[in-house]
């Protein structure tokens, strides 16, 4: 039986689907996706631009249908290494989205590239770790410092694939429980009610930016699923993690519509 060790943001997340999900999501029986690596690229080059040459392969895109172009990508695999592989397309793609957040007037009206000098600016990728209801917690905030005026912000960068725009945003902002992620990064100084700000900063394909301020009402308000989330890790540590969508019906096995 599958045991869960410690909790984060998008473990809670497989979970809010069910414990089946959760389990997969463990075990890595789940799929890389194009958009999860274009993530990750773009991550890099927004706040670890140093670590590229380090953290990617960068290959012109061969042509896989022809028996040469197989070869040329099955040659730079190995030359690759532990590196991931990025061709040249998704390169310029995630440098536009970088300079598009870089260019963004709230991005640079605030502050919020600027690195750590005098009392003002941010860490990046800054580790979380804490110890709350019966579980580790774990997670990576995009940045965390104080922006131009000197105000406590967490931040996190989001990519949004096509949609931009408040609507569009807002309504993803929900379905993907970015709140809760909210809840979860700024859960130190919430509890001990000190001020913090909590920005989400969207980006389509197109290169918009949509940026979004997640609210101490709205983080209260998250909590209470944050807590029915680790009710159930404590429920799937003793039943197993086995169950589908099921888990989270009624007691005859039905949702009601």
């Amino acid at each position: 039986m599958n045991t869960i060790t410690h909790l984060s943001f998008s473990r809670l997340k497989e979970l809010a689907h069910s414990p089946l999900a959760l389990r997969k999501y463990i075990t890595g029986d789940r799929i890389e996706t194009d958009a999860m690596k274009q993530g990750t690229l773009l991550d890099c080059l927004l706040f670890e631009p140093e670590t590229f040459e380090s953290r990617f392969f960068l290959i012109d895109k061969p042509d896989r249908r022809t028996k040469d172009g197989k070869a040329a990508w099955e040659l730079a695999m190995i030359e690759a290494g532990s590196r991931l592989l990025i061709t040249r397309e998704d390169y310029d793609e995630a440098q536009f989205l970088n300079q598009c957040i870089r260019n963004n007037s709230t991005v640079v009206f605030n502050g919020l590239l600027n690195p750590v000098e005098g009392g003002t600016g941010f860490s990046f990728q800054v580790p979380v770790s804490f110890f709350y209801n019966g579980f580790r917690h774990k997670g990576i905030k995009d940045a965390d410092g104080r922006d131009r005026n000197g105000t406590r912000v967490i931040w996190d960068l989001k990519r949004m694939g096509a949609r931009s725009g408040e609507m569009l945003v807002r309504s993803q902002i929900r379905n993907n429980k970015y709140d809760l992620q909210a809840a979860i990064y700024c859960h130190e100084h919430d509890v001990n009610d000190e001020p913090i700000r909590y920005y989400i900063i969207a980006v389509d394909n197109e290169g918009y930016v949509t940026p979004f301020e997640v609210t101490k009402d709205a983080r209260r308000k998250a909590r209470i699923e944050w807590n029915i989330l680790v009710k159930a890790a404590h429920r799937c540590n003793m039943e197993g993690l086995d169950a589908g969508p099921e888990f989270w019906a009624d007691q005859n096995g039905f949702f009601y519509f």
